[in-house]
This record gives C-alpha cells, structure tokens and sequence, in this order.
C-alpha cells in the first residue's frame, strides 16, 4: 500500500514552519545585536538621550543666555526670567507665568563631582529623600540624572540635575509639568 500524501504535506508544512521561526529568530537576533552598536559614543543603553522632540507645538519662544554659567536655552516667551545669587558661587535662575501655573527653575551650585548625583548632594538639596524613577540622561553631550521627588513647598516635583564643566543645574518643575519641561530640555546648550 502506497504512503497518502497528506502525510508528505504536513513534513514540508512541518520544514516551512521551522525555516520561518527560524528566520523570525535570526532577524530578531540580528535587531538586538545591531541596537547595540547604534548607542552614541560614552552613553550606555541604561543612558537616556535627551534630544529634540520631533513636534514642538507652535509658541513663541525666546533664548536665555547665560555667560556666567556658559549654557543658553529656549523658552516660551511668555515666561519671565529671574536671577538670584545665592552666595559661594550658586544662583537660581526662574523661568515662570503665574497666570497659567508654568515655570521651572534651574539652580546651579559649584561640583567637583562628574557625577550629577552624589548622595552628599542630594542629601543636602532634598531634604524629603525622595528619588523615584531614577534615569541616566545625556543633554548635548553633558551627563546627568533625571527622576521625581517631593518638595515640602511645592509637592511633587520632576528634577534633572546635569553636570556640565564644574557647576551642577538642578531643573526643577512641579510634576504635573512633567511633559511640558521634556520639550524645554533638549534645547538646553552648553557652550
């Protein structure tokens, strides 16, 4: 008695599934190793890169400069600017509208550290202790740690805190202004 064909089509069924998985597998294997070579030099994959948003809703902006600190940014315009010197090197500088409940602020300190984060330092400038989401970031090519916190004064906060040539910038914002800051972010220099 002779051999049915069903059975010789569920073998080649059998080969053309197999040779598809395993293609499927091969090119998800060769997307996984590629991501890995497709970092920026110096950043890691645990690294966050800042960069700019692809769509920036249409507002009238202004650029900060400051020469003191050697970095400048863009703004919404209708945002005022203060400078205050808190002593030993450090100023807050805030960028805010009362009107419509936005504004962040940048507060820059002498730090020996590369590192954005030290323990010392953020013992020293949250007194809460609270670091939640805790990331790596990469902003123009300066390194620094981005995560959200709570502020006796102000409540939940979002911070990025970026090292740039001896001065730490701490950003902060309330953290209901979260995503509001990420398009504020990337357009900080450093010159």
């Amino acid at each position: 008695m002779l051999p049915e064909k069903p059975d010789i089509i569920i073998d080649i069924n059998r080969r053309n599934f197999i040779k598809a998985s395993l293609f499927l597998a091969g090119g998800f294997v060769l997307g996984k190793v590629s991501e890995l070579f497709s970092w920026p030099s110096g950043v890691s994959p645990t690294t966050s890169v800042i960069s700019s948003p692809k769509h920036m809703p249409p507002v009238r902006i202004k650029e900060y400069k400051n020469a003191r600190y050697g970095f400048s940014l863009l703004h919404p315009s209708d945002l005022t600017v203060g400078t205050f010197d808190e002593g030993g090197g450090a100023s807050t500088i805030t960028f805010q509208n009362p009107e419509k409940g936005e504004g962040f602020q940048i507060f820059i300190v002498p730090h020996s550290d590369s590192q954005a984060m030290s323990e010392k330092r953020f013992k020293q400038d949250v007194p809460s202790g609270v670091c939640k989401s805790l990331t790596h970031v990469a902003v123009n090519g300066a390194t620094g740690t981005a995560f959200y916190s709570t502020h006796t004064a102000l409540g939940a906060t979002r911070e990025v805190w970026i090292v740039h040539r001896g001065f730490l910038h701490e950003v902060t914002t309330l953290k209901p202004l979260d995503g509001w800051l990420d398009s504020i972010i990337p357009t900080l220099k450093f010159v």
